[in-house]
């Protein structure tokens, strides 16, 4: 196998890593937003020195850029579009940098000009906003943000060990509420949609369950957020299935 060869192999490898489901404990939030305003920003991270040069052409670095198709890889800067350089997501394939990056993050470059020192500013991006940002980049160019936002389905994204998620289901079950509850550990489809619903609303869950009430997207167990929704929308009777 060529050295060519082997590049791409690793960079489709890393194309297809799913990120974890989060813990069910994390907090309860709620928001609402437009896929196009998702989609207009950076994700948010932190301003570091990789353990490896990001500079020049990128060579020997596996690189991740995005458009309104989804994540692309490449093998050198030159071979990503110049309107396309401000996030790309880099990664050595001649270094180890598991001491410097854990499993959760990933470096996230701009490679439209370098520094001074010949160095593109490179962020650390948690890994599940970074995937967010570019479902809801995506959204927001296939304008899919209306239609998530005007879906007239109660769905519960969760996973069966998920207590809070149980916690969910019996509260929307007590007030006649009918749901569709999504296994996001065993359907890829449900994870997606999921994190695609999540980013169009402009929130990035770390955790299950995520609650689309009717195109309002609550994170977590959030009795208070529920309560709100079904009083401002119509409800619907019946029981929860499972798909």
């Amino acid at each position: 196998m060529t050295r060519h060869s082997s590049l791409l192999v690793a960079l489709l490898l890393a194309l297809t890593t799913l990120t974890a489901c989060g813990s069910s404990e994390t907090a309860a939030s709620q928001g609402a937003g437009a896929a196009g305003e998702a989609a207009s920003g950076e994700a948010s991270g932190e301003v570091v020195r990789p353990p490896f040069a990001v500079r020049g052409n990128a060579e020997n670095l596996m690189l991740v850029w995005y458009d309104e198709e989804g994540p692309h890889t490449a093998i050198g800067r030159s071979e990503v579009p110049t309107e396309r350089r401000a996030e790309v997501r880099v990664q050595s394939l001649a270094v180890d940098d598991a001491d410097a990056l854990d499993e959760d993050s990933v470096y996230v470059a701009d490679l439209r000009s370098s520094g001074d020192d010949g160095n593109y500013t490179v962020r650390r991006v948690a890994r599940a906003d970074f995937d967010a940002h570019i479902d809801a980049y995506v959204a927001g160019a296939r304008g899919e943000g209306s239609a998530l936002a005007s879906t007239g389905d109660v769905i519960v994204y969760g996973a069966s060990w998920c207590g809070a998620c149980r916690q969910t289901e019996s509260f929307l079950r007590e007030r006649g509420v009918a749901f569709i509850e999504r296994d996001v550990e065993e359907d890829p489809t449900a994870a997606s949609d999921m994190r695609r619903a999540a980013a169009a609303a402009g929130l990035h869950p770390t955790g299950i369950p995520v609650i689309d009430f009717r195109g309002r997207i609550i994170l977590g167990f959030n009795p208070a957020a529920l309560e709100e929704a079904i009083a401002e929308t119509a409800p619907a009777a019946g029981s929860g299935v499972t798909i």
